[in-house]
């Protein structure tokens, strides 16, 4: 495997440097219990990146997992790497069927997108039962991250994080496209939100 490469790609070098791992590993252990709750037999990972957290549910879950990702060198890498399903998608446009995953997950996409409203609408689509949602925990995302000397011009904030989120913000948020929300920190820095699928009246 091209570790180099991992630690270069902005998506998945916080898991393997030394500052970031141990927080991250918990982050990601959280996310599997949750997962794990739900005893899903198919899971597409929306937004997967490298491929690197997908890999990881692959070898820990009993469930069939897809990843999609919209870069091709990420996707090219996961491909060469791991021995997932990865397909090349945009999540605002997913090439699957109405209700063709037991979960979805989305871990650190959402704030990203500056019209999310497309791309949660294409997760409760796809989703049949339930989906899986992280972000960053804002203020203290940023606040770590100034503390450590990242993104220090911009007080931490990634160039690239166009949405910033509290537990309150993306309640009010989801609550409109999902039901029975159970949102909570995670490992102190991030947001999860485990959602039922279905049209909200």
């Amino acid at each position: 495997m091209d570790n180099q490469y991992l630690r270069r790609d902005e998506t998945s070098a916080k898991y393997c440097n030394r500052m970031t791992k141990g927080i991250t590993h918990r982050f990601i252990e959280n996310l599997l219990t949750e997962i794990r709750l739900l005893v899903p037999e198919t899971i597409l990972d929306v937004g997967c990146g490298t491929g690197y957290i997908t890999n990881i549910m692959a070898n820990e879950l009993k469930s069939t997992i897809i990843g999609c990702d919209v870069n091709t060198n990420r996707i090219s890498f996961a491909n060469a790497n791991f021995g997932q399903e990865v397909v090349l998608a945009d999540v605002k446009r997913l090439p699957f069927k109405d209700s063709s995953f037991d979960i979805v997950v989305a871990s650190e996409i959402i704030e990203h997108i500056p019209r999310v409203d497309e791309v949660l609408l294409e997760i409760r689509r796809v989703a049949k039962k339930n989906a899986i949602i992280t972000v960053p925990n804002e203020p203290y995302f940023r606040i770590a991250n100034f503390l450590r000397g990242k993104n220090v011009r911009r007080f931490g904030n990634p160039p690239d994080h166009v949405n910033h989120y509290t537990k309150r913000s993306i309640k009010r948020l989801l609550e409109e496209y999902f039901l029975n929300l159970n949102v909570k920190t995670n490992a102190m820095f991030w947001i999860i939100a485990t959602m039922g699928c279905g049209v909200c009246e």
